[in-house]
């Protein structure tokens, strides 16, 4: 029986027991003689159980309606959104045990959807498109992080989209979605390239904007990486097809079919160095190349290199002064080596004959200095931040004249920087141009206590 039957059956039972006593008690005055006294106290007696009846009534009513005002309270926090149990277990308990469970059942609902919100609100903003809901009004209504980096502030809801930019591509895309059309295109906003869509949602738009500005930059790369590399074994290719097809026409004098030979050989030589180059810059690039660091002297490496190159050098003369501080470095001897040969082959390329190459190593704090420095006829400045990229080249026709691959300096950068140093260089116009790189230094050959403290630990040999 629930709590308003049980209200009603309160309210007509005292009903029915005032009827019962008044109609008793004037049975009892017409069927008895009673005298006024008897009367008298009949009716002080019939009043008082009245006056006893309802009170007791009263209670039983306020009892029922607290309790009702109960369930009703709950109903109201559920539907404001607070579905906390609560109703408890009384007469009414039928009532509460149904508000209580479906309180329950819906809070695990609430919570369930909250967390699934905050699932979905941390995947919107750490996602590195940039994405806006816009309402018919051109007005954002919801935007992420990344969105608010292209816009360079915060977005605010309300902020109309017209404000946050002024690119009209960007602007007629949510202007052709809020008209229920789709849009794909890649367009220029500041400096970069991206892919914006905007598509239509609930009468306005979800605009996203995806950069792709490295991957535009690594394409164009890439491009003239091909372009480059065909370039540079077209050439003598197309010289050792020349040559070998005079000399196959057999109609060549001796002196001359040697002469073709000879050039036949120094082309191929040319292919070859840039093919070992290739695959060199190839492997330092890609991350396979480790290191194996063992003590290395820089100076006597310089040396033992400059000797191997003196048959390919020829009668120009140049000499080699090696200025050594006497400490070892700790680095992989075979990338030194390269090191220095791709250095010393530019210095020996671009020097005026009988010139000398100059390396000079110096120790400063946990790293060795190694400077290779020519006298040649220098770089000007506005090439001096391009020379170690892939490919580049002050004067194309003079380098292929010389021999060079365009791809000495930048593995020279990246064996370098794959052992921890650094590369540079300085030229100045008719003087020369210096080239210098950094490796660490091997602890045994330093005196730790004249090193400051924020130099740290230093590199030692284990063996």
């Amino acid at each position: 029986m629930d709590g308003v039957r049980k209200l009603r059956l309160a309210a007509r039972f005292f009903l029915v027991v005032a009827v019962v006593l008044v109609t008793a008690f004037l049975i009892l005055v017409g069927t008895t003689s009673l005298d006024a006294d008897g009367r008298r106290i009949g009716l002080w007696t019939l009043g008082g159980l009245l006056l006893v009846l309802y009170p007791a009534a009263r209670l039983v009513t306020r009892s029922f309606e607290a309790r009702l005002q109960g369930a009703q309270d709950a109903v109201a926090r559920i539907g404001r959104g607070d579905p906390e149990p609560g109703v408890g277990r009384d007469s009414v308990s039928n009532l509460g045990r149904s508000i209580d469970r479906m309180a329950a059942e819906l809070r695990q609902q609430l919570d369930d959807a909250r967390r699934q919100s905050e699932d979905l609100r941390a995947l919107f903003e750490g996602l590195d498109d940039g994405l806006a809901l816009i309402d018919a009004d051109g007005s954002v209504l919801l935007c992420n992080a990344a969105f608010e980096g292209w816009t360079g502030r915060t977005v605010n809801p309300g902020v109309r989209v017209g404000s946050l930019f002024r690119a009209p591509p960007v602007l007629e895309a949510v202007d052709q979605a809020q008209r229920g059309e789709f849009v794909l295109d890649e367009v220029t906003l500041g400096e970069n390239t991206v892919l914006m869509s905007a598509r239509p949602h609930r009468g306005g738009a979800l605009l996203a904007i995806r950069d792709l500005t490295a991957l535009r930059r690594l394409e164009g790369v890439r491009r003239d990486f091909v372009a480059n590399v065909s370039h540079e074994l077209k050439t003598p290719l197309t010289s050792v097809v020349g040559f070998a097809e005079a000399i196959a026409g057999g109609e060549l004098a001796p002196d001359r079919a040697e002469d073709f030979g000879h050039r036949i050989l120094a082309n191929a030589t040319r292919m070859r160095h840039l093919v070992d180059d290739l695959l060199d810059l190839a492997q330092v690039e890609s991350g396979s190349w480790t290191p194996v660091p063992e003590p290395v002297s820089v100076g006597a490496t310089a040396r033992e290199v400059w000797e191997t190159m003196a048959p390919d050098i020829g009668p120009s003369g140049e000499t080699l002064v090696v200025t050594d501080a006497g400490v070892e470095a700790f680095a992989d001897p075979d990338a030194v080596r390269q090191i220095l040969r791709n250095l010393l082959d530019n210095a020996a390329r671009y020097s005026e004959p009988g010139s000398a190459i100059r390396v000079d190593v110096v120790a400063e704090g946990l790293f060795l200095r190694t400077e290779v420095s020519d006298e040649g006829p220098g770089i000007p400045s506005v090439h001096l931040d391009r020379v170690f990229e892939r490919f580049y080249r002050i004067d194309p026709a003079r380098s292929r004249e010389r021999g060079g691959t365009g791809l000495g300096l930048s593995i020279v950068k990246h064996l370098v920087e794959g052992q921890g140093g650094e590369v540079g260089i300085e030229s100045e116009l008719r003087r020369g141009t210096t080239v210098w790189f950094t490796l660490p230094v091997l602890a045994d050959s330093l005196d730790e206590s004249d090193l400051p403290d924020r130099y740290g630990s230093v590199a030692t040999d284990s063996r």
